[in-house]
């Protein structure tokens, strides 16, 4: 017997298609856009006598596929395991309905139409999952200081100095990042560098509310303070953005395409093994009525 894994997951940026099949870390899995009352699903089947696929594996494959995902198209996510049901050995995932239903966690910004997860960034490290993993839980928090807390431990990731590259990015690279005047009012940075006034001011007057005279103290509920919240999670969201991009060296990708070794199955696959794997032997994902004859393996 055989576990149908569900994990529920909310995507602010709405795929063009219900349904998508595809393999992600030698793990198998069908995505179903669900009404909107719902969070989406990713299913997959756990345990199976053939594939010997563990619940553990599977779900650290769905957890790394959203990050990646949630990269791409800079879209809230958040999931968590809804639960599973028997299902015999072999059972075909094409036959998988959703039965796990649960309700959305994210905090409601709208929905953005049009997007396909072709493409994904090619996660290549431990320290590059870190990151990306903590810029997706900052993106997808409804609250402003648990977010930019989450932002700037990005820049902790791999020895990092948040305070030195953040200086350093805001003086050589400005051109990189974009930060309105305004914004920089409300701040009020007087004499600090913004590496500093985000260290001192932001990062630990959030994580300690009592401290000594002299040291800025957040005053919460009020106008200003507000304000100061909002602004600095905006500008700090794009320092981790950068250093993720360029220090941790973000740069390759994965694309979605059928493959006659995965018997039509849709697989991801870096720039090498597309290459090696290319011209009748690889198709793009959007190529679909050639391959109406393979559905059945689904």
């Amino acid at each position: 017997m055989s576990l149908l894994m569900h994990i529920g997951f909310d995507n602010s940026s709405r795929l063009s298609r219900r349904i998508y099949y595809f393999k992600y870390k030698d793990v198998k899995f069908k995505l179903i856009q669900t009404e909107r009352k719902w969070q989406d699903v990713l299913i997959t089947v756990a345990h199976d006598s053939k594939t010997k696929i563990s619940e553990e594996k599977a779900y650290d494959a769905a957890a790394e596929f959203l990050t990646a995902l949630s990269w791409e198209n800079n879209s809230l996510v958040k999931f968590g395991h809804s639960g599973g049901v028997g299902v015999p050995n072999g059972y075909s995932l094409r036959k998988a309905r959703c039965r796990c239903f649960t309700f959305p966690e994210a905090p409601f910004i709208g929905y953005t139409l049009g997007y396909n997860l072709t493409i994904l960034p090619k996660i290549e490290t431990e320290e590059q999952r870190i990151a990306l993993t903590l810029f997706r839980e900052a993106k997808s928090s409804n609250n402003v200081y648990l977010s930019f807390l989450f932002y700037w431990q990005v820049m902790e990731v791999e020895g990092g100095d948040p305070i030195g590259w953040i200086n350093k990015v805001y003086v050589k690279e400005r051109h990189k990042i974009y930060i309105e005047a305004h914004g920089l009012k409300i701040l009020n940075l007087g004499e600090k560098k913004i590496g500093n006034y985000f260290y001192d001011d932001r990062r630990n007057a959030i994580a300690h509310i009592y401290r000594k005279p002299g040291k800025t103290a957040l005053h919460l509920d009020t106008i200003e303070e507000t304000q100061k919240a909002h602004v600095s999670k905006s500008i700090i969201s794009e320092f981790a953005r950068i250093f993720i991009r360029d220090r941790l060296k973000l740069n390759k990708r994965l694309t979605l395409v059928r493959t006659k070794l995965e018997n039509g199955f849709p697989v991801y696959l870096d720039d090498d093994a597309l290459l090696k794997y290319g011209g009748k032997n690889a198709y793009t994902s959007t190529s679909l009525s050639s391959f109406k004859k393979k559905r059945d393996y689904y």
